[in-house]
């Protein structure tokens, strides 16, 4: 039922009001009556008036202005005769409702103006806010992390290992029970445990897959390289849907050995433009040549340009790893390679001298290639992350003894370009007589620092322990714990393998 306005005297513009007798408005018009101020302190403090009985309007109500300071009482006056009449507004059709004060002229114009700098306090408060949050005078962007990553401070980082985007490192591996069959693991990461799914491939098909921020978007995209030994041919494709279509290359490479051409991937920001290029390492008869190819940021890659030439070296003996490690916003490569000098032997063969590294820095366009020094850097494997979460990246070894019944873990800085081991940064778990399997860096529990992710078995051994893992605290690594079960298999010669490792 629809309330009525009552009868009485409401506001008619210019300090004037006009009477309204229950269904119209009538033409007794008188000047608005003015009390004498009170003291503030003896002010009584009433509780709100009950709700008007007439309805409330359904356009935005307008800030209430300030009273005026109240006069002394001026006596009633129902006409003013240096003042003309004003004219008695519209009628209301029949059944319509009124508010007090609605069409009259006066009203109107300062309903208006209150509306209009109302709509402008919003505007500003607006303003004040957006620009509370987005602090232009600040410089750098909040959401960003500085770091090693493509761009450095300007784009959200990627978390190691996130494969299905849900801010937690994943791991993947090979796993062969046989040489005739190969299945791909999936362990995918809540942050506590694992949950694996299993994808048969194609048979003896080598892990050729990596996971990358190609398109700086925070988040990791796959990409599948396969090599073709004897046309030297490098195809990158990726079931990305934004990814542009199969990339072909020829690569200019040759081998003294009989059994082909091997070549090494690894991805990383080599000219600091913020995108993801690719670095190949594979031979050039008595060299091995480091290519890169330039990636565009949307996951296509500009033609392999030679960026190094490694002498006295082979593919076989050498192992390339990529990270900023002088933090200067280049992707650079710590290499390891033969420390003593190679005979014909060697580049036709196997190399099983003693073993160096160099480092392999970035000036954008190029590599410079260090002195080699003899390694004392023995291990089963070498992995590269930010395991600190400070953003800088770290070699870390992984070494199993099946004598000593223990997989030790160690971190090295190698911003001075030679490895310095972090005093303290180590981790130690028991694995019985067993060898490593394979291992990667990967952040499972999405805190910033990447975790040690690997598999033992015996060589005797018919299964494997699990998918155990090293977490790290940013200073030390704790003792490992099975976060997956891994495939059941009948024979000594099952294999894992991590990619890339």
């Amino acid at each position: 039922m629809s309330k009525i306005t009552p009868p009485g005297w409401y506001p008619d513009g210019d300090g004037w009001e006009r009477r309204w007798d229950g269904d119209a408005w009538t033409d007794d018009r008188r000047l608005m009556t003015r009390f004498a101020p009170v003291e503030e302190t003896t002010r009584a403090r009433s509780t709100p008036p009950p709700a008007a009985s007439y309805p409330v309007p359904s356009y935005p109500v307008p800030p209430q202005p300030v009273a005026p300071q109240p006069i002394a009482p001026q006596p009633a006056v129902h006409t003013h005769p240096a003042w003309p009449a004003q004219p008695a507004p519209a009628q209301p059709a029949p059944g319509q409702v009124v508010p007090p004060g609605h069409g009259v002229p006066g009203t109107r114009r300062r309903l208006g103006l209150w509306i209009t700098l109302g709509v402008v306090l919003v505007l500003l408060a607006g303003a004040a806010g957006a620009l509370a949050a987005l602090r232009p005078w600040e410089d750098g962007d909040p959401a960003a992390v500085e770091g090693d990553g493509p761009g450095g401070g300007d784009r959200p980082a990627t978390v190691q290992g996130d494969v299905d985007g849900d801010g937690h490192g994943d791991a993947i591996y090979y796993f062969s029970p046989d040489y005739d069959s190969t299945t791909k693991i999936t362990a995918s990461s809540n942050g506590t445990v694992f949950t694996t799914s299993e994808l048969a491939v194609d048979e003896s098909r080598e892990p050729d897959e990596l996971y990358l921020d190609w398109d700086g978007d925070g988040a990791n995209e796959s990409l599948t390289w396969a090599f073709v030994d004897d046309a030297n041919q490098l195809t990158l494709s990726s079931s990305d849907r934004e990814f542009p279509g199969d990339q072909t290359f020829r690569l200019q490479l040759s081998s003294l050995k009989e059994y082909g051409v091997r070549i090494q991937v690894q991805p990383g920001d080599f000219d600091g433009d913020g995108d993801v290029d690719l670095a190949v390492a594979g031979p050039n008869d008595r060299a091995v040549d480091v290519q890169v190819l330039i990636g565009d940021g949307a996951g296509g890659f500009a033609e392999p340009v030679r960026w190094a030439a490694l002498s006295n070296a082979t593919v076989d003996s050498t192992e390339i790893r990529a990270g900023d490690f002088d933090h200067d916003g280049r992707t650079d490569l710590w290499t390891r390679l033969p420390a003593e000098k190679l005979t014909d032997e060697d580049y036709s063969g196997y190399y099983s001298g003693n073993q160096g590294y160099a480092m392999l820095t970035s000036t954008g366009a190029d590599f410079e290639v260090g002195a080699v020094f003899e390694s004392d850097l023995a291990a089963d494997a070498h992995l590269v992350g930010d395991v600190t979460g400070d953003g800088t990246t770290s070699l870390v070894t992984v070494q199993a003894s099946g004598y000593d019944e223990t997989v030790e873990v160690k971190v090295f800085d190698l911003a001075s370009g030679r490895p310095q081991e972090v005093a303290g940064f180590a981790g130690s778990s028991t694995i019985g007589q067993r060898s490593l399997q394979g291992a990667t860096l990967s952040d499972v529990d999405g805190d910033g620092r990447a975790d040690v992710v690997f598999v033992v078995k015996a060589y005797q051994e018919s299964k494997f322990t699990g998918v155990q893992v090293m977490r790290s605290t940013g200073s030390t690594f704790e003792r490992a714990t099975v976060w997956a079960e891994t495939p059941p298999c009948d024979s000594t010669d099952c294999r894992i393998e991590f990619p890339g490792s």
